[in-house]
């Protein structure tokens, strides 16, 4: 177990974004097909991109953002404003996420079955049986097609920075995910060296016939875990806390005395640390078909609002993602 750094920037904390308005934020939608045609429309949606908003200097990082199961960037637009309104250059990038990792792998006597799906998500290689992913359906080629094809289209919103001779500059990349989307998240820590990488409700992967989390979940990580951050809610049904408590620690994002902050009773920097919680109550004036509990923390459709229509969370979000 490794603990993590307590030097998270809380030094230089970012302002605010601004509350969402339609008119501070250029919004593309692409589909993948559209950047790629190998890619395949039938099980995507469309990537939203956002590029920093106006009146505010680009910080240098991409913001990419995973959905959970059968989530679309649509549904975590939220999110991506917040970091475009702190100068962030934002993907939510749709990519194969129609299974659940944790149900292919909920009787899976395999110790890296959870490992080798996730990876042949993000790289599209043939790591696992159980899934089938080509390579221009992987995380990792849409992303880099998608700053290529963004590089080329709107060439004055500078997305080019993130290419290093036609591959992602992981340096410059801040991963984040919701549930099944920040288990990738998680995994691709283990594979690249990137700027940052921001959890909710996750990562979920517990391992049944141990009883413990999933084994890749205790690997040597190249992003440093000083640059991880989670934040889960503690009534979640999906990924109990009484879990991902254990997880968070076994990636060493908590420990004994290094414990997780409610973000209900304490402001930012949260004592500067890398696990955070909440016991608010979602929204539930919505027709989304997503669990509302686990879908608080950063889901429009859930995420609490306040009554000028900021999102409840968005100083989370920026102590978590956007430093």
């Amino acid at each position: 177990m490794v603990l993590a750094s307590c030097g998270g920037g809380s030094s230089e904390q970012v302002a605010p974004a601004p509350p969402p308005s339609s008119a501070d934020y250029v919004v593309h939608e692409v589909l993948p097909s559209t950047i790629d045609p190998a890619a395949n429309d039938q099980i995507s949606d469309v990537h939203v991109i956002i590029p920093p908003i106006a009146g505010v200097t680009p910080v240098g990082k991409l913001f990419v953002f995973l959905p959970g199961t059968d989530g679309v960037p649509t549904d975590y637009q939220l999110i991506l404003k917040a970091g475009a309104g702190r100068g962030f250059h934002t993907i939510g990038l749709d990519y194969a996420n129609s299974s659940a990792v944790g149900v292919t792998c909920l009787t899976s006597t395999d110790v890296n079955c959870f490992w080798d799906v996730r990876r042949e998500v993000i790289t599209g290689g043939n790591y696992s049986p159980d899934v089938a992913i080509a390579p221009a359906d992987s995380i990792v080629t849409r992303l880099t097609k998608a700053i290529a094809y963004l590089n080329t289209t709107y060439p004055s919103e500078g997305w080019g920075q993130y290419l290093a001779n036609g591959a992602v500059d992981w340096s410059k990349i801040v991963v984040g995910g919701h549930s099944q989307g920040g288990g990738h998240a998680g995994v691709m820590t283990k594979l690249y060296a990137m700027s940052r990488a921001c959890y909710f409700a996750s990562p979920p992967d517990w391992d049944t016939n141990t009883n413990s989390p999933a084994a890749w979940e205790s690997y040597t990580s190249v992003t440093p875990v000083s640059a991880q951050y989670g934040f889960g809610g503690l009534q979640d049904p999906s990924v109990p806390y009484s879990q991902l408590s254990v997880i968070w620690e076994t990636m060493g994002l908590m420990n004994s005395t290094s414990s997780a902050v409610s973000v209900d009773s304490n402001t930012p920097p949260y004592g500067d640390s890398h696990a955070l919680t909440t016991n608010a109550q979602p929204d539930t004036s919505t027709t989304d078909p997503g669990t509302p509990l686990h879908g608080l923390t950063v889901r429009d459709a859930f995420t609490p609002l306040t009554s000028s229509g900021t999102p409840v969370f968005d100083p989370v979000w920026g102590y978590l993602c956007f430093q």
